[in-house]
């Protein structure tokens, strides 16, 4: 009997290692779109299965930690829903979405229309909200 439940502890810690492992896996790479654009949509295959990534590229106007506001090269506005699960860089370093303020120009990356699940950003960081890293001239600098 004790065999038995080590036996599933075990089978259940390599699930969960799994689990995780394919959330951070199964985000695709940033595509690289030529040219001046503010919102894209293409239909690709990730293991196998068809999905629509949805683009959009803009100055972030109003954000928090469940959203953020973009106001794209046309001059339109588009809200982009986030969750905990969004992976957020900035200025090439990973944060976290709270971290994420107005004047910052970001591209975000949605898969069927769900939340975001990247987020690229770039500018100068203010103070508020940075969080641990240390600041040098007004920029985060991450440790």
């Amino acid at each position: 009997m004790r065999r038995l439940a080590a036996t599933l502890v075990a089978l259940a810690l390599v699930a969960s290692v799994a689990a995780v492992s394919a959330v951070g896996a199964g985000v695709p790479p940033f595509p690289n779109l030529p040219g001046a654009w503010s919102h894209a949509e293409i239909n690709v295959k990730i293991r196998g299965v068809p999905h629509t990534l949805i683009l959009d590229r803009g100055r972030i106007i109003q954000a928090s930690a469940n959203q953020i506001v973009l106001r794209e090269l046309d001059g339109s506005t588009v809200t982009v829903p986030l969750s905990p699960q969004t992976i957020v860089r900035i200025n090439g370093v990973r944060r976290s979405v709270d971290v994420l303020q107005p004047r910052l120009r970001a591209d975000t990356m949605r898969i069927d229309g769900g939340p975001a699940v990247l987020v690229r950003a770039v500018g100068r960081l203010s103070l508020k909200n940075v969080g641990n890293g240390s600041t040098r001239r007004g920029r985060a600098v991450s440790r």
